[in-house]
């Protein structure tokens, strides 16, 4: 009887409170196992969220559009997404042939002593010795803007011709700089602006596909209350992602990345 008054009372307390009373109910055991931090990734024309007769077609999904791999969505390439940068890494993946199957395999540290036992192929391409490639790989984690949702935690990675534009990406979030109390200069933190991510055509001799193109859409606010809550939750991503809490999943189904010797057509 005293177990049931119990159950009544907190759930009187919770209503009463509304949803906010209750933030994080259910979720006490979740670790970082069991979550799944969403890809942002750009559709080609050979994407199965494109074929309306495969299983995994969205609706509406095109060629050049991004997409939300846990959300199922499919955004806008022109109109692009708004993100705020949080953590940046590089790391070495290894991804089966695609005439083998294709398929996710494994991700290692830049510095890994596999890197020395790979040996390029005629087209560039670093192979390791059981035939697996292993493709350079910038990522970062960023908040995904959503309109509907709120701030959303996701992860864009790119390799290939999209490492240039990580090189810039990079280079030009490093030469934001502000003055200290004291008036000395320092780097501003990665979380502190936010920034639009379109997609682009491209094209070279064997075919055309579609990349990243990135520009800085504002600095965040420290007198915007809202600006403000968004750097934390940023901060706290980063601290996240440095403390190992957050695992990176490979979807087994993704065959692996658009390299420069890939016709999509």
């Amino acid at each position: 009887m005293s177990k049931q008054v119990a159950v009544k009372k907190e759930t009187a307390i919770a209503l009463s409170g509304g949803f906010a009373a209750a933030a994080g109910s259910g979720f006490e055991e979740i670790t970082a196992q069991d979550l799944s931090v969403p890809f942002l990734r750009i559709l080609a024309q050979l994407s199965p969220q494109v074929n309306k007769r495969d299983g995994a077609y969205v609706q509406g999904a095109e060629a050049g559009m991004i997409f939300n791999t846990v959300a199922n969505e499919a955004y806008d390439g022109e109109k692009g997404i708004l993100v705020v940068p949080c953590h940046y890494s590089r790391r070495m993946v290894e991804w089966r042939p695609r005439d083998q199957g294709g398929g996710y395999v494994g991700s290692y540290s830049a510095d890994d002593p596999i890197i020395k036992r790979t040996t390029k192929d005629d087209r560039g391409n670093d192979i390791l010795p059981n035939g697996n490639l292993l493709t350079n790989t910038a990522q970062f984690f960023v908040l995904l803007m959503h309109p509907d949702l709120g701030p959303q935690r996701c992860l864009i990675t790119m390799t290939s011709t999209q490492l240039k534009k990580a090189r810039k990406w990079l280079t030009q979030m490093q030469s934001l700089t502000g003055r200290d109390a004291n008036g000395r200069l320092y780097t501003m933190p990665m979380m502190s602006s936010v920034y639009t991510l379109r997609t682009v055509e491209e094209r070279n001799d064997k075919g055309s596909w579609f990349g990243w193109e990135v520009s800085r859409a504002r600095a965040l606010d420290e007198s915007v209350s809202d600006d403000v809550e968004m750097f934390e939750l940023a901060y706290g991503f980063a601290q996240s992602v440095r403390a190992g809490d957050v695992k990176v999943k490979e979807e087994q189904e993704h065959s692996g990345p658009v390299l420069d010797d890939d016709v999509p057509f």
